[in-house]
């Protein structure tokens, strides 16, 4: 470590600048990998972790931290963002599916993607919560739409609560595309509000198979609400240009992957 380095790392705030950086750049650090970098003792950098853990930048888990997901922008907006990527994603995806299945559609910009891409030619019963996405699935004669209803959140265009979880209570799935805010290997995926952590738990529970499709920036973060542990998952789908460190976290975990193409 340089002398600049050493110097400014006795600095809580310049320490939680480097770990703010690191926790961007890999998603997760351990506290005994900072102490060593830093010259610092692990007792500063456990405290650190904590202050920033409470700052909202990330969540402390055994022998270090990962980073907490952005709090995210409207559906509206977020549709705007990456969608070539999340076609990508949606492309793979629908390639999982047989005709004549039952399929769920979860709320999220990923999954209206998936909705876009599904072959005209495949019939399908498709159940959704999502006003955005059963708007795009309108008029596609191939397939039978079911829409949830219920108390709609208007940041996501979801339908969450009581009624939209009876309405699903009554159905069983083939395959339930979920749609997460975080995944990470220990803590599992997981979402930025109770109600729709609460509806994504009921989907789990109700769907043959669970896959999920997710862009690189949602790999080794957590969220405050915990929906499902990795191994609940029958697939995750990952983009080709993901970090490699964030990946060895995954494969390590068990989960079957699968990499866009």
């Amino acid at each position: 470590m340089s002398k600049e380095r050493a110097a400014s790392a006795s600095l809580p705030a310049d320490r939680h600048l480097y770990i703010r950086q690191q926790l961007q750049l890999h998603g997760r650090v351990l506290a005994g990998e900072l102490a060593e970098t830093l010259g610092v003792s692990e007792d500063s950098i456990r405290r650190d972790l904590r202050e920033l853990a409470a700052a909202g930048v990330c969540q402390r888990v055994y022998g270090g931290a990962i980073a907490l997901t952005p709090n995210q922008a409207s559906f509206r907006a977020r549709k705007q963002e990456h969608q070539a990527r999340k076609a990508r994603l949606a492309a793979t995806a629908v390639q999982q599916l047989q005709p004549g299945q039952f399929v769920f559609l979860d709320g999220g910009t990923t999954n209206l993607e998936i909705a876009r891409a599904l072959p005209e030619h495949l019939p399908l019963t498709v159940a959704t919560n999502s006003i955005p996405i059963a708007a795009e699935l309108f008029g596609k004669k191939q397939l039978e739409l079911l829409l949830i209803g219920g108390s709609v959140n208007h940041q996501s265009g979801d339908a969450l609560g009581t009624i939209a979880t009876l309405m699903l209570q009554a159905m069983r799935p083939d395959i339930c595309f979920l749609g997460t805010c975080s995944v990470d290997s220990e803590l599992g995926i997981g979402t930025l509000q109770a109600d729709e952590a609460a509806f994504k738990r009921q989907l789990v529970e109700q769907c043959g198979q669970i896959i999920l499709a997710v862009t690189n920036e949602k790999l080794d973060t957590a969220s405050p609400f915990q929906v499902a542990p990795l191994g609940d998952i029958g697939l995750l789908i990952i983009e080709p240009d993901a970090d490699p460190s964030r990946l060895a976290h995954l494969q390590a975990s068990g989960v079957p992957l699968r990499t866009a193409y």
